[in-house]
């Protein structure tokens, strides 16, 4: 059995004749809106504030000036077939070790979605989203012990422990938080509450062109387990035919399963409703903007936070920027890929399930 991957066997740096041919094959602007978003991140923590790749250690301030070369590089970028020796130059390059020999990377894909809801419950709108219930804890394990940085549970005080919180089950099966008045809006169909829930934030559809943005508050602290995998592993839908619109038509067709197949996903999201001047951007995980196309989310356990990544995915050759998290994203062999919002974004990421590579990069140190 391979031992456990950590922050500091995740990434292995490459020689330079090692490096990949980098290629871009997005706008330029882009990148340098994302470059600039995860500058003010690391200008905003502690300067000494360390960040780990393989067995090297950066700090906040290395980093910072990364994505400062970066950002005035781009603002008048040489022709792309000259950025491999150029990033070659500058940067030190770290591949991620994947899943296998090969260092494998299983690329998805996610966007914000727009559910039909309604603020007040009625006979159609009748499924409940909530807020954060003001007695879920989160707790950072690396608060207590650097090895578990980036590591966090989640749960209730009962006596005095931190006990688990309640499942998905406990709360829309047996209704655990019925009548404690955490209804945000109401949905009419459970299914767009867990497509909700898995894309992090979204909009709710309130009818006659009115939209409200709903941010992700915190969840459970279960495992989060797909249900479209469950699916497929119990021989309810095959896999060479599995896409959402199977997912949903099973659902449709099995209302008497549907909550039980539901709850197969023990974690539960929450929300809140945000109305500032930021609501029209998606934010992750290093609260800033997300950039559409450009910010990736992985296992903050094991990837710097913020940092500048390259991937390959045969069909996509591009930079990209670690600005997020997901409950699905576990482990150094799995990215995702920041759609956007719209008819567009849904299509590229109900259909990206992608293998290829991944590699960090950080400006060398002088």
């Amino acid at each position: 059995m391979l031992p456990p991957v950590t922050r500091y066997s995740a990434l292995v740096r490459l020689a330079p004749p090692d490096c990949p041919l980098f290629e871009d094959d997005l706008d330029t602007a882009s990148l340098r809106t994302a470059a600039l978003q995860s500058l003010a991140y690391y200008q905003s923590q502690p300067p000494d504030q360390p960040f780990i790749l393989g067995n090297d250690s950066y700090t906040a301030r290395d980093l910072a000036g990364s994505m400062d070369f970066l950002a005035r590089f781009l603002e008048a970028p040489p022709p792309t077939k000259t950025w491999a020796s150029a990033f070659c130059d500058a940067f030190a390059v770290y591949q991620s070790v994947g899943v296998d020999l090969n260092k494998t990377v299983l690329f998805s894909s996610y966007y914000e979605p727009a559910i039909s809801a309604r603020l007040v419950k009625n006979r159609v709108y009748r499924y409940p989203l909530y807020v954060r219930p003001p007695d879920l804890i989160d707790v950072d394990l690396g608060l207590f012990d650097p090895a578990y940085e980036g590591a966090r549970i989640s749960g209730r005080r009962e006596g005095k422990n931190l006990v688990p919180y309640p499942t998905r089950s406990d709360i829309d099966s047996r209704n655990e938080l019925k009548g404690q008045g955490l209804e945000l809006a109401w949905a009419k169909d459970p299914a767009d509450i867990l497509d909700l829930q898995i894309e992090g934030s979204g909009w709710l559809d309130l009818g006659k062109g009115e939209l409200r943005r709903v941010r992700y508050d915190g969840n459970n602290g279960r495992k989060y387990r797909s249900v479209g995998q469950y699916l497929i592993a119990t021989g309810k839908i095959p896999a060479r035919t599995f896409n959402r619109k199977a997912f949903l038509r099973y659902l449709a067709r099995h209302p008497k399963e549907r909550q039980s197949l539901l709850n197969v996903n023990e974690r539960y999201v929450f929300f809140r409703i945000d109305t500032s001047t930021a609501s029209a951007s998606a934010y992750g995980n290093i609260e800033v903007p997300l950039t559409p196309g450009r910010s990736i989310a992985t296992d903050p356990k094991l990837f710097p936070k913020g940092a500048l990544a390259w991937i390959d995915t045969g069909t996509m050759r591009r930079f990209m920027v670690n600005q997020d998290e997901g409950g699905a994203i576990q482990g150094p062999g799995r990215v995702d890929i920041f759609a956007g919002h719209g008819v567009s974004a849904k299509t590229f990421a109900t259909h990206l399930w992608n293998k290829g590579k991944l590699y960090f990069l950080v400006k060398k140190k002088n």
